[in-house]
């Protein structure tokens, strides 16, 4: 009964987190996409910040609004660039997760000015590749654009989790990048090849269904385009999903079952209404077309991501693993003394765990075991 209610519970919390975040997100999404100029100055502001970066670096920088320019390159911030995206994303995450406000405030106060920082600095590497190797910009951008920018937000939530709301998530943020680098080079690399073969595959499916809504029209993708952004998105996904420690392989092959197929059909739907946008033939063909591809690369890898590791994700602060057993507690120096003994305290597995969090000032002892007793035995350690 109690292991019901706990799962109840659990599944509550992500039912009422996944109302809020899809709220927030579409809220935000709203704003951008009714009153676009409402965003413009944090275009402009990256531009500018842009060319600070590349003036320290020993360059001649033009920025003319959202236009940045130098040694016979320029690129144009638009809303991708600026990460805007990524903002609503981890601002709509730390609003919807069920923490104090205390955490919420810490968390935007000090996130979103992070994001925006390593953000500019993605677009200096991306701004050098092309200036230095203009034939190779294009798979530099697409990778920094949807691998690299979405792992952003996946770091900035994890270490909020750990380093605020004090939830010891077992996907650590250094470790979690570094994994997912690893993947999703890779898999890029492998993607770059079959891109244009996927493209041709969804345009014909896109074609058939324009077909069956009346609309005979002839859909092939570009010849001379080298490579499309758009579809790397499922290689992020996988990176994801591959890099995450939290779940076990079966949860793992069933999120990629669920998740990419629902991507690439969205894929189809944004083909089709891309050309129902150019003919002009369908009402609000052009916002369906851009919401479906702006849901796709952004919120749903990260939704998708969150409902698989949600164990993991929505724990109750203050959760630690026992090193002993295995068993995830609240009061975990309270569970070591009950269940294996005062004795295990002194098991050298207890004292790495006790004296990392005791350092960290984020344990609260009740009942006999008190912090003064626990330093006594890491400090009795030591000098053996």
């Amino acid at each position: 009964m109690m292991m019901k209610n706990k799962k109840s519970t659990q599944r509550h919390t992500l039912i009422k987190f996944g109302v809020l975040f899809v709220f927030f997100c579409s809220v935000f999404y709203a704003i951008i996409r009714w009153t676009p100029a409402t965003f413009d100055f944090l275009n402009n502001y990256t531009a500018t910040t842009l060319g600070f970066l590349l003036q320290i670096l020993g360059m001649q920088p033009t920025v003319q609004g959202a236009l940045v320019s130098a040694g016979g390159f320029g690129i144009r911030i638009i809303d991708e660039c600026s990460a805007i995206f990524v903002l609503i994303l981890f601002s709509s995450f730390v609003l919807a997760y069920p923490t104090s406000l205390k955490n919420k405030a810490i968390g935007l106060l000090f996130g979103i000015p992070s994001l925006f920082a390593v953000n500019t600095l993605r677009l200096v590497v991306v701004f050098f590749a092309g200036l230095w190797y203009p034939d190779m910009f294009e798979y530099v951008h697409v990778y920094f654009w949807q691998a690299i920018i979405i792992i952003l937000v996946f770091t900035a939530c994890l270490a909020w989790l750990q380093l605020v709301v004090m939830v010891t998530t077992k996907n650590k943020p250094l470790t979690f990048f570094a994994r997912f680098i690893a993947f999703s080079s890779i898999l890029f690399l492998i993607w770059v090849y079959l891109d244009n073969e996927y493209v041709l595959m969804t345009s014909y499916i896109a074609e058939f269904l324009l077909h069956c809504m009346g609309y005979p029209i002839s859909l092939f993708p570009d010849p001379t385009t080298m490579i499309y952004p758009s579809t790397f998105n499922l290689i992020t996904f996988t990176a994801l999903v591959l890099a995450t420690q939290s779940v076990v392989k079966r949860t793992k092959i069933k999120a990629l079952i669920t998740g990419l197929p629902l991507m690439i059909l969205i894929h189809v739907i944004h083909g089709a209404y891309q050309v129902l946008a150019y003919y002009q033939v369908v009402p609000h063909a052009l916002e369906i077309m851009y919401a479906t591809q702006i849901i796709n690369q952004y919120f749903l890898p990260f939704g998708l991501w969150l409902a698989f590791t949600y164990g993991d994700i929505f724990k109750k602060a203050g959760t630690y693993t026992c090193p002993i057993c295995g068993a995830e507690k609240v009061g975990i120096v309270e569970h070591i003394r009950v269940k294996h003994g005062e004795k295990a305290l002194e098991d050298e597995r207890v004292k790495v765990l006790l004296e990392g969090q005791i350092q960290k000032g984020v344990f609260t002892f009740k009942g006999k075991m008190r912090f003064d007793r626990i330093m006594e035995l890491i400090k009795k350690k030591k000098k053996k």
